[in-house]
């Protein structure tokens, strides 16, 4: 029996914590850069199911192996394994039950971007409504109020609708999207939305067909804020054109606001779309779990 826990799993007769010899382990660590795509495949599903005992072997493999691919690979498996724990934490968050768009939101980046700083984004967009709790000390209405917001989001930070590279899945992750300044309807209306609520202003997420909108409520009604259009204001009969002219047939209900939920639900189903057509049925397979464990 080995009294020396402490050893080192170097020589081959040692065994890992999960009693899978450590010869097999970095047999299959070396195999993750075999140049047959489908031996690479395997040897990562049965490093997989050895799970934590074999993290130690593939974390040296990213820094001893002279073979750049087993390095490559090694640090792949490494962040996909980091994924699978952020994956864990969605599943405690969707069994909450009053699910809350921020750390939703940044949840879902997490899982794209393991090891992901979320206190700084957080202070980022803390940051935005320190500078803004002065602007809007004069407003006198949530009319003004978003009035000041847009300047600062779109004129002053140049937040930008990435009509170029709209199908970008780096659109949909909140982080990418505070980076670039640059976003899809329904990441820079998120942006905008955690914005307001830090400030206390009052605005709802619509969730319209093919282009999502906030609201707010005007002296004259409901105004709906396009984001994805540097904040542009819309009315109820602007919404009703644009739906015209995409043939989509009017229903009142595309008017209403959306929960958090709601919203969460949509930012996967446009990364689901995207992988789809990407073809990367890894991320598919994840975004379709995590939508399942949403709904």
């Amino acid at each position: 029996m080995d009294e020396n826990p402490a050893r080192t799993p170097e020589a081959g007769e040692a065994r890992s914590s999960g009693q899978v010899p450590a010869s097999r382990i970095q047999a299959l660590v070396h195999l993750l850069g075999d140049d047959d795509p489908k031996i690479c495949s395997v040897a990562w599903a049965h490093l997989e199911k050895i799970g934590e005992p074999a993290l130690s072997f593939v974390e040296s493999a990213t820094r001893q192996t002279g073979d750049e691919r087993v390095q490559i690979q090694a640090a792949r498996f490494l962040k996909e394994w980091s994924r699978r724990e952020v994956f864990a934490r969605w599943v405690a968050f969707c069994r909450k039950g009053q699910l809350d768009l921020e750390e939703g939101a940044f949840l879902l980046a997490e899982t794209e971007y393991p090891g992901l700083d979320v206190g700084s984004y957080r202070k980022t967009l803390d940051g935005y409504a320190h500078v803004l709790e002065g602007r809007l000390s004069t407003a006198r209405s949530t009319e003004d109020a978003v009035k000041k917001i847009n300047a600062f989001l779109f004129s002053d930070l140049n937040f930008r609708g990435n009509a170029a590279e709209y199908n970008d899945p780096e659109n949909s992750y909140l982080n990418r999207v505070l980076d670039l300044k640059r976003g899809i309807p329904i990441s820079l209306s998120a942006i905008y939305l955690l914005v307001a609520r830090r400030l206390g202003v009052t605005v709802h997420g619509v969730g319209m067909p093919q282009h999502f909108l906030l609201k707010y409520k005007g002296s004259g009604g409901e105004v709906f804020i396009d984001t994805f259009h540097e904040g542009k204001l819309l009315t109820a009969r602007d919404c009703a054109r644009f739906l015209a002219e995409a043939r989509i047939p009017f229903h009142e209900e595309y008017f209403r606001a959306v929960t958090d939920a709601e919203m969460l639900t949509r930012m996967l189903g446009n990364l689901l779309r995207i992988y789809l057509e990407m073809k990367d049925q890894r991320r598919h397979d994840r975004i379709t779990a995590m939508l399942k464990l949403l709904s």
